[in-house]
């Protein structure tokens, strides 16, 4: 078991034998070690339960950092070194895509990791996201066509 409750390599056969891949927002990982934060219970039995995987981009860990207190942040460097986390980076044609996110939704104000999110969404194909920012997931197309499946923690 991991700092955040979720093992690694942990699968629960779906209805085509695959393990459930679920893309990571900031929000739930914030909630997660907050303590004081109004949905951390719903957020930890959440991912208590969750069994597959889970995929985040680093600039959702360091924007969780930034939320979280300096004495919890080193739980992030713990997940991702533990294997509980499967962290993307973008190559050069990835950031092209990124830069072409960014001005399509320019209008909106896209955060820097939702908008990796969303390259990371088209690259892998998983099109559910944990995350407690429904307002902009919920605008976000994944291939410009495509609705996000949000889980919703709340």
């Amino acid at each position: 078991m991991t700092a955040a409750g979720v093992r690694s390599g942990d699968t629960v056969a779906s209805g085509k034998g695959a393990s459930p891949r679920v893309l990571l927002d900031t929000g739930p990982l914030v909630a997660l070690y907050a303590r004081d934060d109004r949905r951390h219970a719903s957020v930890t039995q959440w991912m208590a339960s969750f069994r597959g995987e889970l995929h985040t981009v680093e600039p959702v860990l360091t924007e969780a950092a930034y939320f979280l207190p300096p004495r919890t942040r080193a739980v992030l460097a713990d997940l991702a070194m533990s294997g509980a986390l499967h962290l993307h980076r973008p190559d050069a044609a990835g950031y092209s895509r990124i830069a072409a996110l960014m001005r399509k939704y320019a209008a909106r104000d896209p955060d820097w990791a939702d908008i990796v999110l969303v390259w990371l969404a088209e690259i892998t194909g998983i099109t559910r996201i944990a995350t407690l920012d429904v307002a902009d997931f919920s605008v976000y197309r994944i291939h410009g066509r495509k609705r996000f499946e949000l889980e919703l923690l709340r």
